[in-house]
């Protein structure tokens, strides 16, 4: 099983989401407030980080801090 890191993307202009689609699954996305939570492979994460960035519509892309071990939660 591949392990998966998601990330979130701040975007210009929602015409980013197409040009998102082909580095990974965009499972959320708002027009509104203008970002995105995509899940990428963890061993292909450092490069999607740098393409993404290169893109002129995004703004900015983190990694999800809900991925690390602070912020597990325990039902």
């Amino acid at each position: 099983m591949l392990k998966r890191k998601s990330l979130i993307i701040y975007f210009r202009n929602p015409k980013a989401l197409k040009q998102l689609e082909k580095f990974g699954e965009i499972m959320y996305f708002t027009k509104k407030k203008k970002y995105a939570i995509m899940y990428v492979n963890e061993e292909e994460l450092q490069e999607k980080v740098k393409e993404i960035q290169a893109l002129k519509l995004v703004r900015k892309v983190e990694e999800s801090l809900f991925d690390t071990n602070e912020y597990q939660i325990n039902f």
